[in-house]
């Protein structure tokens, strides 16, 4: 079980403290998958984290991206298809990646020109 306040994610009597507040959290086989809200006037893409439910700590951060669209695409969402998750972004870039490792397994180009 865990509880979020702002910016702080408790499992059981584990704190976690991310920089940023939370966004919203997609629980994935034992991983929370934790997107946080990108402050305005910051430039801050690399937002979502893997926490792995039984370790109770940070296993992995989405790798840093360039981007030919525009400099600030953070994630918005995500969800789980066929054991892979599926995060987009304001760019509207996607990228499917294993929710366990963080690895990126795939990169979408955006479907807008």
């Amino acid at each position: 079980m865990y509880k979020v306040n702002e910016n702080l994610l408790v499992i059981e009597a584990q704190e976690i403290y991310f920089k940023y507040k939370i966004n919203s959290i997609l629980e994935v086989f034992d991983m929370l998958i934790v997107f946080l809200e990108s402050p305005r006037e910051t430039v801050f893409n690399e937002n979502v984290f893997g926490v792995n439910l039984l370790e109770k700590k940070v296993k992995w951060q989405i790798a840093k991206l360039r981007y030919d669209t525009g400099v600030d695409c953070p994630f918005v969402g995500g969800k789980l298809y066929n054991g892979q998750l599926y995060l987009h972004n304001w760019c509207d870039i996607y990228l499917i990646i294993d929710p366990v490792t963080g690895e990126i397994l795939e990169r979408g180009l955006p479907s807008k020109s």
